[in-house]
């Protein structure tokens, strides 16, 4: 049976040998990192980094400071390699809202933190999420698929420890925090902002909390038109030129979000049946999806369309859930990434105070008619129009046939 932790008295009366930690230096990781310190536990603290540029020098000092080793895992090329490009193909928004954001990074750390707990030799991975959060489900799920010889500690699931007698804590070992009211979790992908003013959704948002994306009030009166090119329904140029998938996202983030494209609010599901608000910008994600959306259409037929729909919508759903690495989820991406092989082609948008317009859109498997040119009329001048119309309206004439008058 899998060992699972869920709260503090648990971790207090069955302490781990050598727990990995995912900490990135923030209040509820260090406070955790204290208790295990007075437990007697070895500890590894793994920062796993998605797009930051150098390694936190205050995450790699107060792990030291409670006895813990520290290691610092970039896994940025591994994200665009392999979890961004699994939401373009599925178009992926949460309940077809906003782009998901969290969905794709904690299965990413889960599986970093796998490959470390067994090259370190840990018997428990910990994290600090709370029932509050999908990604308490999203990382447990994802080790216990991976590793399933490796425990799970989630304490402060059934351990609500009030963040003041966290702050008091760490305070008594020289150790404070800003008082931030909101909750900010950000990669290359989704910028996602909760609590304080913004937990409750009957309070007005405050637009204060937004740093990527400009008021489209201040955003400029001049739009931006870009041209997005596509190889089997992944973005590979812009403007006809060649540029990486991450290069493009923060290109993207830049462009779309001056022009205050990728603004979203909305409320989350929670395991437990209550929803939790939360406020995200995702400049890029929103255009690159919306040029992929209509890539497919011009390309996909009807049925196509429709059974990728399907497909997309429970993938979506899967990974939301936890299930990066079940194997539905596993099945699902490989037949989303096989069915976008003939998306290629270009869209040309316009970006323009929060709005996103398509110009055009040109594919050369794309099955809209202006392709054939007059054979298509020509064609289509010999079909025998009558046999079809007789047997697409039986069904009705039957039916009507004998009906009361």
């Amino acid at each position: 049976m899998h060992r699972f932790i869920t709260s503090l008295d648990e971790l207090t009366d069955k302490p781990p040998q050598h727990m990995l930690l995912l900490y990135s230096g923030g209040l509820d990781g260090t406070y955790l990192l204290q208790q295990l310190q007075s437990l007697g536990s070895t500890v590894t603290a793994l920062n796993v980094r998605i797009g930051d540029q150098e390694p936190s020098a205050a995450a790699e000092e107060q792990a030291r400071k409670f006895g813990a080793n520290f290691v610092d895992a970039d896994v940025t090329d591994r994200f665009f390699n392999e979890f961004a490009p699994a939401a373009v193909h599925a178009d992926a928004l949460y309940q077809e809202q906003f782009p998901v954001g969290s969905t794709l990074t904690r299965p990413l750390m889960a599986q970093t933190a796998v490959q470390v707990a067994r090259e370190r030799g840990c018997d428990v991975i910990g994290h600090t999420a709370t029932y509050m959060q999908n990604s308490s489900i999203r990382i447990s799920g994802s080790i216990a698929a991976l590793g399933p010889e490796i425990g799970v500690a989630a304490p402060f699931l059934g351990s609500d420890v009030p963040r003041e007698t966290k702050l008091a804590a760490l305070e008594d070992a020289g150790i404070s925090f800003p008082e931030g009211i909101h909750s900010i979790d950000a990669n290359p992908w989704a910028r996602v902002i909760e609590c304080g003013s913004l937990e409750s959704p009957e309070n007005r948002l405050d637009e204060g909390v937004f740093r990527w994306t400009r008021d489209v009030a201040h955003a400029p009166a001049d739009p931006a038109e870009i041209l997005l090119t596509f190889e089997h329904g992944l973005p590979v140029a812009i403007d006809d030129r060649p540029i990486g998938f991450g290069d493009l996202v923060a290109h993207l983030n830049l462009l779309a979000g001056e022009h205050g494209v990728g603004r979203s609010s909305g409320l989350e599901d929670t395991p437990f049946g209550v929803k939790n608000h939360e406020v995200r910008e995702a400049p890029a994600a929103t255009v690159i999806i919306k040029a992929h959306q209509v890539l497919a259409n011009a390309v996909y037929t009807a049925e196509e369309h429709a059974v990728r729909g399907a497909i997309a919508r429970q993938w979506t759903t899967t990974v939301v859930q936890g299930g990066w690495f079940s194997h539905l989820g596993e099945s699902l991406a490989k037949c989303l990434a096989d069915l976008d092989r003939p998306l290629d082609g270009s869209v040309r948008l316009r970006l323009h105070r929060g709005s996103v317009t398509v110009l055009s859109v040109n594919s050369p498997n794309g099955l809209y008619y202006t392709r054939l040119g007059k054979a298509f009329h020509t064609s289509m001048s010999e079909y025998s129009y009558t046999p079809w119309l007789s047997l697409a309206t039986l069904p009705s004439r039957l039916r009507r046939f004998g009906a009361p008058r």
